[in-house]
């Protein structure tokens, strides 16, 4: 029998053996909430402080903590955002957008359709369109941090989220990792939300097909008991979250979350005795870039709740849409 935390030690032990050594940014959130100054120090630059740092540490590693430091900053505020402004109708349920130019061709307010989709189809169509509704969200809550800044340098004052607007967009435009890319806040963090939607609705997808014969409120249960066993993958480097989706069979060509789960997965398995799915240790890799040494795992990890208030979504749309059994028998 698997422990319930073979694959955390496992993921952990494999980044040592990449040569990487993880660095915690919560120390570093604190020591910003003590003195936020600190935003603006030479030790925030230098890998939060971190020793030793090799000669040869790359650029990018230190460009790695400052820009993920000050987005878990920001992610605090994003979190309060999404549950503000989520739009709910009468009855609690969120009200989804039909994404532009789907290739799912169905429509919100065509319940009818969407009961006759194929179950794939449908679930795709879900993915796209609650991506979309986030991606609109997130583009708010932008310009509010940007209109922040701006009050902000017109009355001479300072807040935390300015400040933390501010620094960031000064790392990002000299940033070796994402200057290139054309790379913002906005941008990455879309595509942070994208990532953690997908793992989230991954996880819920693959609840029918491992353990059949559940009701609505089984399944809810499992995959809710279930996602502290999937975490990990939060805290891991960007390769090794690559490697590990790519090994286990969840992430399309055209790595787009818009993809519902495949039946040949290998990356989540049942387990019977614990009854909870887990994160299958057997799949990792030790991965990392040429002089890769650090690694801080998703900012999103450290923006508490953020990562839950993302699967209670996917969970409140996978019983509304009747999920649990239009995926039932889809392994056969």
């Amino acid at each position: 029998m698997a422990r319930a935390n073979d694959f955390a030690l496992t993921y952990l032990a494999a980044h040592e053996r990449a040569g990487m050594e993880r660095i915690n940014l919560a120390p570093i959130l604190r020591r910003i909430l003590e003195d936020p100054n600190y935003l603006f120090g030479e030790e925030l630059q230098n890998l939060g402080g971190h020793c030793p740092a090799h000669g040869d540490t790359r650029k990018e590693d230190y460009e790695k903590v400052v820009i993920n430091t000050l987005l878990a900053m920001l992610y605090n505020d994003l979190r309060d955002h999404l549950m503000a402004r989520m739009p709910l109708d009468g009855d609690g349920h969120v009200i989804l957008p039909n994404p532009p130019e789907s290739p799912h061709g169905l429509d919100v307010a065509d319940p009818a359709g969407l009961a006759a989709a194929d179950p794939d189809r449908m679930v795709g169509f879900l993915r796209d369109s609650i991506c979309h509704l986030l991606d609109a969200i997130i583009k708010e809550w932008a310009v509010k941090v940007m209109v922040e800044e701006e009050r902000c340098r017109a009355e001479g004052t300072i807040t935390e989220l300015a400040a933390a607007s501010y620094v960031l967009a000064q790392a990002l435009e000299n940033s070796v990792l994402h200057s290139p890319s054309g790379y913002d806040m906005v941008s990455i963090t879309k595509t942070g939300s994208h990532t953690a939607l997908h793992v989230c609705w991954n996880l819920v997808e693959s609840a029918p097909l491992l353990r059949p014969g559940l009701d609505a409120a089984g399944y809810e249960d499992l995959a809710r008991r279930s996602l502290k066993q999937i975490l990990p993958l939060a805290m891991g480097s960007l390769g090794m979250l690559c490697q590990f989706m790519a090994a286990g069979r969840i992430e399309a060509d055209d790595h787009q979350a818009i993809h519902p789960l495949r039946v040949d997965q290998s990356a989540f398995v049942y387990d019977a005795d614990q009854n909870v799915i887990l994160l299958n240790a057997d799949l990792i890799e030790p991965t990392a870039m040429e002089g890769e040494r650090h690694y801080t795992g998703c900012p999103a990890f450290y923006a508490n709740g953020l990562i839950n208030l993302y699967m209670e979504v996917v969970l409140a749309l996978a019983v509304r849409y009747d999920v649990y059994r239009r995926l039932q028998g889809k392994a056969a």
